[in-house]
């Protein structure tokens, strides 16, 4: 059935590409003939041919001898706006169809209110429903300033793993909702968000007893606000914040009355506490100063160790972080100028041993006086260190290491009515400090890179040249007792383009030559490439291309050379 339905696919993108008119509709005008009557629904997309041929020597073909196939894509825009993608490519190289109706869903907007059906994500808050993809249904209203949503759904769908298949991991069946009420607009606003959801322990009916002991039936409820607000035109205050009650297994004892969180105490019919229920928070606050030529941000996190939410796949847990991030504009914002510095951490609950500390950094520089000349730098400087925690630290196993990085571009444009020509010069130097002694031999490492281009064009003719000096150099560390490893990286790129034919037909060349020196061996690389398209008709392109590489390490064993050549046509309706 599969075999068939992708053949019938090609066929029909094939009378699209065809005859067009079969996108239309006919009736007769006021003259008598037949008009084109706009259909409610529309019809894009594409088809694409190629046939090509590959070769290659001293390694195993990575390519059929000789490649071809057609592939083509339609998407089905309804009335509303709903999009239907569909997409096949058949050939020798491998065959596959897509459709989108594995996964499909729909969110048709109408003034202020969505409908969501099918397959959704929906972002309520990012600690409480943050696109975690649901099978279900929902709505969103904006009437005005007022703001109100609510999703319903399968969360997870059930999966059984048995003795037969170990590896496959299990899940239970996972349903839930989420509603959310606030006040204002996209960018002032202030939502109380709450979610719950709860696995069907009834759901799978067999576990693997190596899957038993870590899945787990979960009951989630996660309280939540979030919050954008302007203040006194130039201030800005942001704020996320969630509480969130995770029992992990719901076959657990309950708690008694007296044990009961005032959370769990105000949402008593929603949510029932048990032994391995957990009340852990989240919270990102943000104050920030806006001006003419200058502002800051000032910003604050703290995630409590494993606060989880079912509305979310994924949280980095247990941080508190502090960050500071000004910028300012000088010289009739020819020169500005912006960072950031924060420190983070971790073992909240002082249950680890050690305590990990990360210190962050950054500038960002733009100089641009005028049109000519620019100038852009940026520093980066990454630091992480340890503390002891519950347990003394050993010296030799001790983490502390410093990550500095340093990038700057030059460019220089010299623009005329025709012709435009650009040099750059862009250099970076990454340099990886251990501080602990016993493992600086092991870690340590520099990396410098330079690049020096030139660009030519002249807009009129299509005629354009490009050529690329680059450089990259590499220390690394080695066994103990000997010196570092160094590894080197350079070469020549050179390019050109021509358009021919009143810009019908446009042509590429391109080139490298780059060499590869390492522990007393010298290797080169060579990349050679050539491209053609000619435009035939309005929405239809036939194009040429050829490359060729030889890879030469050094080592005899480890050389070989490669061709592939391409012949293709395409047509879009």
């Amino acid at each position: 059935m599969r075999y068939v339905l992708q053949h019938a696919f090609m066929v029909v993108l094939l009378m699209m590409a065809v005859h067009p008119r079969l996108l239309a509709q006919a009736r007769p005008d006021s003259t008598g003939k037949a008009a084109r009557k706009p259909s409610p629904v529309r019809l894009s997309g594409g088809l694409n041919a190629y046939a090509g041929l590959y070769m290659a020597s001293g390694i195993e073909g990575r390519n059929q001898p000789s490649p071809f196939g057609i592939s083509g894509n339609v998407t089905v825009t309804l009335p509303g706006g709903i999009a239907l993608p569909f997409s096949a490519v058949l050939g020798n190289q491998g065959t596959s169809f897509r459709q989108p109706f594995n996964q499909f869903g729909v969110s048709p907007t109408y003034k202020w209110a969505t409908v969501h059906a099918g397959y959704r994500n929906v972002n309520f808050s990012p600690f409480t429903l943050a696109g975690h993809t649901f099978l279900g249904g929902g709505v969103e209203l904006n009437p005005g300033k007022l703001r109100l949503g609510a999703v319903y759904g399968r969360f997870n769908k059930a999966i059984a793993s048995t003795l037969a298949e170990p590896d496959v991991i299990p899940s239970y069946k996972r349903t839930g909702y989420a509603v959310k009420v606030g006040y204002g607009t996209a960018g002032n606003y202030v939502d109380l968000v709450m979610l719950r959801a709860a696995d069907d322990s009834a759901s799978i009916q067999s576990v693997a007893p190596t899957a038993a002991q870590t899945v787990k039936p979960a009951e989630n409820l996660v309280v939540g606000a979030t919050s954008r607000l302007l203040i006194l035109k130039h201030i800005t205050v942001e704020l996320d914040a969630a509480v969130s009650a995770y029992t992990r297994d719901v076959r657990a004892s309950e708690v008694s009355a007296e044990g009961k969180s005032p959370l769990v105490r105000f949402f008593g019919q929603l949510f029932t506490p048990r032994l391995s229920t957990q009340l852990t928070q989240a919270t990102q606050a943000a104050l920030g100063y806006k001006g003419k030529n200058a502002g800051i941000k000032l910003q604050y996190k703290r995630i409590d160790p494993n606060f989880q939410t079912m509305g979310a796949y994924y949280f980095q847990s247990d941080i508190e972080s502090y960050a500071v991030a000004p910028n300012l504009s000088v010289l009739e914002g020819k020169l500005r100028l912006s960072g950031s510095y924060g420190i983070q951490f971790d073992n909240l609950g002082n249950n680890k041993n050690a305590r990990t500390g990360r210190k962050i950094g950054s500038l960002v520089v733009s100089y641009n006086p005028g049109t000519k000349f620019g100038l852009d730098l940026q520093l980066t400087n990454y630091g992480i260190s340890q503390q002891a925690g519950i347990r003394p630290l050993i010296d030799t196993l001790k983490l502390a290491q410093n990550n500095l990085a340093a990038t700057t571009n030059l460019r220089y444009t010299l623009q005329k009515e025709d012709v435009m020509q650009v040099f750059t010069l862009t250099t970076t130097y990454q340099k990886l400090s251990d501080l602990n002694a016993s493992t600086a031999g092991q870690t340590e490492n520099t990396n410098i890179n330079l690049n020096l281009g030139y660009f030519y064009q002249q807009t009129v003719t299509g005629w354009g040249v490009n050529g690329m000096v680059s450089y990259t150099e590499t220390q690394l560390p080695v066994a103990v007792g000997t010196e570092n490893r160094l590894v080197r990286f350079f070469g020549p790129t050179i390019g050109a383009t021509q358009s021919f034919l009143k810009n019908k037909l446009t042509t590429s060349l391109n080139g490298s030559y780059l060499v590869n020196q390492q522990s007393g061996i010298t290797g080169k690389v060579i990349n050679a490439s050539a491209n053609a398209g000619y435009q035939i008709a309005k929405r239809q392109t036939v194009s040429l291309s050829l490359l060729y590489l030889n890879s030469n390490t050094g080592i005899a064993s480890q050389t070989f050379n490669e061709f592939r050549g391409n012949l293709g046509y395409g047509i879009t309706f």
